[in-house]
């Protein structure tokens, strides 16, 4: 059965941390692709239990139809009574658990082809600078003027140093 913190975990994707995203995104992928693979195969395996059960339940009733309950075998009362069996209906619910359990892993996959896919957008949008924060536009006027006053103001200073100095000389 699927973990879901698992799942949530390795389908979750931070923004701050592409890079690592894309490193990891290959194993996540190649993790669940295999867990879907045995899974199905599970399932398999479980469909074909279910098809020898019923099989041998049904050999089962024509040899003795008082065991299942029939007076007298026809084609079907013995298929009815062998679907009415606990031994079927035990496989039967096996292999149905089975299929779910396939059928959630290969979400998973999918799952995991949209993260690729997200990743790849996230990247394209990265690299257009779309996660930049809003910028301020500059007051060049304002700060070329603060430039030249403070310009003015070490001329200033070093004009008066050398004054100073001429003077003790």
């Amino acid at each position: 059965m699927i973990d879901p913190e698992e799942f949530e975990k390795d389908k979750r994707i931070d923004p701050l941390q592409l890079d690592v995203a894309c490193i990891e995104q290959p194993d996540l992928f190649y993790k669940w692709s295999q867990m879907a693979i045995e899974a199905k195969g599970v399932a398999d395996r479980a469909k074909l239990r279910l098809d020898v059960t019923e099989a041998q339940l049904q050999l089962e009733c024509r040899r003795d139809p008082a065991a299942f309950g029939l007076n007298k075998s026809t084609e079907e009362s013995v298929k009815a009574a062998v679907k009415a069996s606990d031994t079927y209906y035990k496989a039967a619910k096996k292999h149905l658990q089975a299929k779910e359990t396939a059928a959630l892993l290969d979400k998973a996959v999918t799952a995991m082809e949209m993260r690729k896919r997200m990743l790849e957008s996230l990247v394209t949008l990265h690299g257009q600078q779309y996660f930049a924060g809003p910028s301020v536009p500059r007051d060049l006027a304002s700060i070329w003027l603060r430039q030249k006053e403070q310009a003015e103001e070490n001329l200033n200073k070093r004009t008066l140093k050398r004054v100073r100095k001429r003077k003790r000389d």
